[in-house]
């Protein structure tokens, strides 16, 4: 008894008078930090971004573009690429088709030919990777399944960088089993999964914010009074150990806490757990539809796997080193032969010199001028 006396005289609170606000937001912290580390993975070759590889094919970018301008809102396929979550590839005659198909899309919606050219080449043309994919270069069944010629392309680019989605309406990749039987179900699932990852950024942000703000706060000031950022750090360090000695005024701090602070926090931390929940729902049911990937890739297709999913151009020899963190010791290729693959596969584009990456971004068709 004498010892909580001394204690609450003190200022400090013993274990036992702990809020259950306070306990709570403990616990939940303990939860996010164990189930983070048991996330679930969509794509083994994915890291944090993106987390989803898909090929779009002409009908649904179409169909996309032309909802977007009737309705006025972000299709699915626009959504998933938000903050970089899922990355579009689209086989070269795609970029052609679009062009050549948007005048009969036209002609049967209240949109102007020229507003949805525009709109497509402002909000997707930024969002699509095309590929110039070599043919007679996959000799699969699944590939060979598909009746329509000018559907290989896609078949072929999707067996070389799955696992993937490939979001098309075309009953010739829907019977081999490329594409889902409907893909704007799982155009959504991956705008869900893009959703829930954006979420859980915003509110890890506002969690961190005020640390954030307080050190921005300090830079601006040494900036604009030319003082040391390090020296006004020491003297709001200062400051707080000053306000926090006297015992009545860490009471009063801990209260306000407690009162503002703590459910603000469990607010937050909710609106993270919910978004986690969302991205692992999306992950579930995109995994019952995603495209498996090749059993014994090829070195062009480890290759490509790689190099799909990165954001940035690589060198040969990262492009290796990255191969050999996801596939076994005995199928890692040399630097010299990743080398020539890059160089003797249309796949593979030279960014600038000794940098490559997957695909090329395009330009407006100067049709469109």
């Amino acid at each position: 008894m004498a010892t909580e006396t001394a204690e609450l005289d003190s200022g400090r609170l013993t274990r036992a008078q702990l809020s259950v606000a306070v306990a709570t937001l403990i616990a939940m912290t303990n939860v996010q930090v164990t189930e983070g580390a048991q996330r679930v993975h969509l794509d083994p070759y994915c890291s944090l971004v993106p987390r989803l590889v898909g090929i779009a094919d002409t009908n649904a970018l179409l169909s996309s573009v032309e909802n977007d301008c009737r309705k006025g809102f972000r299709s699915r396929l626009r959504r998933m690429t938000a903050f970089g979550t899922a990355v579009l590839y689209a086989p070269d005659h795609v970029y052609g088709e679009m062009y050549r198909r948007l005048p009969k899309v036209a002609k049967s919606s209240p949109v102007p030919l020229a507003v949805l050219r525009a709109h497509f080449e402002q909000y997707y043309l930024p969002i699509l990777r095309f590929v110039t994919v070599a043919e007679a270069d996959v000799s699969d069944d699944q590939v060979l399944a598909i009746t329509d010629l000018d559907d290989l392309p896609t078949g072929r680019l999707a067996k070389l960088i799955g696992p993937c989605v490939v979001f098309s309406d075309d009953k010739h990749l829907r019977k081999p089993g490329f594409a889902p039987q409907d893909w704007r179900v799982v155009a959504g699932l991956a705008a869900d999964l893009a959703e829930g990852v954006s979420k859980q950024n915003v509110a890890g942000a506002l969690a961190v914010s005020p640390g954030w703000a307080l050190t921005a706060l300090v830079r601006f000031v040494g900036r604009r009074f030319g003082v040391s950022p390090g020296l006004l750090g020491g003297l709001v360090a200062v400051g707080a150990t000053l306000l926090l000695t006297d015992s009545q005024r860490r009471t009063r701090l801990g209260r306000s806490f407690e009162q503002y602070g703590i459910p603000v926090l469990e607010a937050v931390f909710t609106a993270i757990e919910e978004a986690r929940l969302q991205e692992e729902a999306s992950i579930v049911a995109l995994q019952e539809v995603l495209l498996a990937a090749p059993s014994e890739p090829s070195v062009k297709q480890q290759v490509a796997i790689v190099l799909a999913r990165q954001t940035e151009p690589l060198l040969a020899s990262e492009v290796q080193a990255l191969i050999r963190d996801y596939f076994p010791a005995a199928t890692v290729p040399t630097v010299a032969e990743v080398r020539a693959v890059l160089r003797g596969h249309p796949e593979f584009v030279q960014y600038r010199q000794y940098r490559w990456q997957f695909g090329r971004c395009a330009v407006p068709s100067s049709a469109a001028s």
